[in-house]
């Protein structure tokens, strides 16, 4: 019973809705004439044909935290091989030792791989958002400047974009603009 009532309900709205879709005038049905174009945000971290500004703090923080990385796969290393070392033949008190010193090496291995994540996100942000700022306003004035309505992202949306027109892509277009007027 409760079903039939849900059913009818929904059947009643749906008439409704389609009645009141009938009584939209043609004129408001035609989409307006958008001038549409497309850039793709994976493109400015190119090393060679992109966002130069970009590209170089992302260089900087690559330099300052190599020495991180390098000591977190110097750790990685050494536990692996404490795992990897033989148990046959090894007195049990060995064993236990070398288990304590493997959980002690993780341990330190997760405090400083913690430790980096936010170290490394508090430095990605003090370098990149400036730029990142900048770059955003600069490519809303490149688009205004052009006309251009609406754009997509093709970085946001790789799978959402079917089928582009080469000349509605301005990403290169963009890069070069930006930056001749951003050294």
């Amino acid at each position: 019973m409760r079903f039939r009532k849900l059913l009818l309900i929904s059947v009643a709205f749906i008439a409704f809705v389609g009645a009141a879709n009938a009584q939209v005038p043609a004129a408001s049905a035609q989409a307006p004439n958008l001038k549409v174009g497309v850039v793709n945000s994976d493109m400015f971290i190119n090393p060679t044909t992109g966002i130069t500004k970009l590209v170089a703090a992302l260089r900087t923080l690559e330099t300052e935290f190599k020495p991180r990385r390098d000591e977190l796969t110097a750790l990685a290393t050494r536990f692996d091989t404490l795992q990897k070392q033989p148990t046959a033949n090894v007195p049990q008190q060995q064993l236990v030792a070398r288990q304590e010193q493997a959980q002690a090496l993780q341990i330190e291995i997760r405090r400083k791989q913690e430790d980096a994540r936010v170290a490394y996100g508090k430095r990605f942000s003090t370098l990149t958002d400036p730029i990142r700022l900048s770059i955003f306003s600069a490519l809303e004035a490149y688009v205004k400047a052009r006309g251009v309505d609406l754009l997509i992202d093709q970085a946001k949306f790789p799978d959402g974009v079917l089928l582009v027109n080469k000349n509605a892509d301005l990403t290169a277009a963009f890069i070069k603009d930006f930056n001749a007027k951003n050294p």
